[in-house]
């Protein structure tokens, strides 16, 4: 694989301009490599741990003492975590109903018209959906 991905690159080298290959492109080189050493990327990945030190610079308030600032806003964290989730009768301002409500499901989302239809509205919608329906055609032959 790692010399088929070098072959590969040397063959895009006749179709791209020299700027395409920057430090990326040479990054594909050693993929196959650090696959058969490390084995799959979820062992080694670092987003979840990038993701929390967003969360922790964003406690920062001081830049002189950040520090500081992060111990302080993690413990008043904690707190509110705390007091929302296990003292009744608070607000848990942690739990997100998210964007679909599972509530309207299945209904729809404006009201309705109710429509009454007559006898021949009726047999022709009927009709219709008989002739019109795969799983019917073979009783139609």
């Amino acid at each position: 694989m790692e010399n088929q991905i070098v072959e590969t690159l040397c063959a895009f080298e006749r179709w791209f301009p020299p700027s395409f290959f920057d430090i990326m492109i040479h990054l594909v080189v050693h993929i196959g490599r650090e696959a058969r050493l490390c084995g799959p990327v979820q062992f080694r990945w670092m987003y979840p741990f990038e993701r929390y030190m967003m969360v922790l610079k964003g406690y920062v308030r001081n830049r002189a003492r950040p520090e500081g600032c992060i111990a302080e806003s993690y413990l008043a964290d904690e707190c509110v975590r705390f007091c929302s989730t296990f003292i009744k009768d608070t607000i848990n301002i942690y739990h997100n109903e998210g964007r679909n409500d599972c509530s309207t499901w299945g209904r729809p989302i404006s009201a309705g018209k109710l429509v009454q239809l007559n006898d021949e509205d009726l047999v022709n919608a009927h009709r219709y959906v008989l002739f019109n329906s795969p799983l019917v055609e073979p009783y139609l032959k």
